[in-house]
């Protein structure tokens, strides 16, 4: 059996850090974003979003999707926000798939006089037969300090869909 030389030697140890240094750098980038604190579910057939967890000043927090949630659809969406919060300065929803990555959705919304927000929202189609997705609020309050809660929801792709 012939011994290695120092050259090849060499180039083992790199190419074998190359390849688990690349499938740490992969396993970095696709890595769940952890939740927040604050967090509830949506019923896809009433469209409405109800946090269930999370500090009492956000309890009332609440998102309505116009006619339930659908797929490739826009939505006119609503978040009424509690009094706590009624001086935000700024509120997005960002919705991003949770088991799958889909990109990220930004949609900022607009202030109505009634204290609510809104925008319409499209929720993407994705191939696998089932996707978890997660839509966070972002909000800057009145004193500028970021603040964040999310809403989970499962939706299933229709046949017709795909």
């Amino acid at each position: 059996m012939k011994a290695l030389s120092k050259a090849e030697i060499i180039f083992y140890i790199a190419a074998f850090l190359s390849i688990f240094g690349v499938a740490a750098i992969v396993k970095m980038v696709h890595s769940e974003d952890p939740l927040p604190d604050a967090l509830g579910p949506c019923n896809l057939d009433t469209g409405h979003c109800m946090l269930q967890t999370g500090p009492e000043r956000l309890s009332s927090a609440t998102i309505q999707f116009d006619d339930g949630i659908r797929l490739n659809r826009r939505i006119d969406t609503t978040l009424e926000l509690p009094s706590a919060l009624q001086n935000a300065q700024e509120v997005t929803l960002v919705l991003e798939g949770r088991d799958m990555y889909l990109g990220v959705y930004e949609y900022p919304l607009r202030k109505l006089p009634d204290n609510t927000w809104t925008n319409k929202v499209v929720v993407p189609l994705c191939t696998d037969e089932r996707m978890q997705w997660v839509l966070k609020v972002q909000l800057v309050d009145a004193m500028g300090r970021d603040q964040e809660w999310a809403y989970l929801f499962d939706i299933e792709n229709p046949n017709e869909a795909l």
